[in-house]
């Protein structure tokens, strides 16, 4: 089993307990207790969980909005930061949508934006938007499960059966960032989008909320320098100038 199919399965196992050893996880996935507790402990890191000795419990995150669509509750970090994101969509854009639940928060907020047409990978966002938005291309490839319980596509030939596509702006997320490693995450496929887009667009916004900080997932999926645009509800100054210095051409948008 993959360890991104773990995290799914752990979280689904929290949702249901209000604890878990990790002699109960590792027989629920047929894993190693070894193998368990290095999940745990990169989960924690993500804020997915809470450790304890001998397993973990479910993390209560401070929640604000409710997307009605998908059932998805969105952390009000997240919520923070796509309120300063929907203000760089403008009515008649082209964009592109990544996967995740900050870009499922985003298209709640521009679903109204009139005369957008959106290019996503994400499965659970085209329920939100397809009342609303006539022109919506959904990339093809193989159906994924994200972390966050969300459905998006990936296709490993992306660069090649996406060439010739551009638009205005693209937002996207990821499992971490950091200033030596840039953005990252947690399975192969999410790459290639993250690894496209540059191609797709000179005006990329990656949506980084606080937990994310500092945080380095399993693969690369940009350097700071390929990002133009980095939107997030820190406003630590100390953390973000690291940052700033890193990639001196990153505008980054904040409170």
């Amino acid at each position: 089993m993959l360890k991104h199919d773990r995290f799914v399965k752990i979280k689904e196992y929290l949702s249901t307990n209000s604890a878990a050893s990790t002699r109960e996880l590792s027989e629920y996935l047929g894993t190693s207790v070894v193998t368990v507790r290095k999940d745990l402990d990169e989960m924690e890191q993500l804020g997915y969980l809470k450790r304890t000795h001998g397993g973990a419990i479910p993390v209560e995150s401070p929640q604000k909005l409710e997307i009605r669509d998908t059932g998805v509750t969105i952390p009000a970090r997240i919520d923070i930061l796509t309120d300063l994101a929907k203000n760089y969509v403008c009515p008649g854009d082209f964009i592109f949508l990544g996967s995740g639940r900050t870009c499922l928060s985003l298209a709640e907020k521009i679903k109204t934006v009139a005369g957008i047409s959106v290019i996503t990978n994400n499965v659970s966002a085209v329920a939100i938007l397809k009342p609303y938005v006539e022109d919506i291309i959904l990339l093809g490839g193989e159906i994924v499960m994200t972390p966050d319980g969300l459905c998006a596509t990936c296709d490993s030939n992306l660069q090649a059966t996406t060439s010739g596509i551009f638009v205005g702006k693209a937002f996207s997320s990821g499992v971490g960032i950091d200033p030596d490693t840039g953005l990252t995450v947690n399975n192969m496929l999410s790459t290639y989008a993250s690894r496209s887009i540059p191609k797709w667009t000179s005006d990329w916004y990656v949506m980084a909320d606080s937990s994310k900080f500092g945080v380095r997932a399993f693969y690369q999926a940009a350097e700071l320098g390929r990002m133009r645009h980095l939107v997030t509800d820190m406003s630590d100054e100390a953390v973000l100038r690291k940052y700033r210095e890193k990639a001196p051409g990153l505008d980054i948008i904040h409170p």
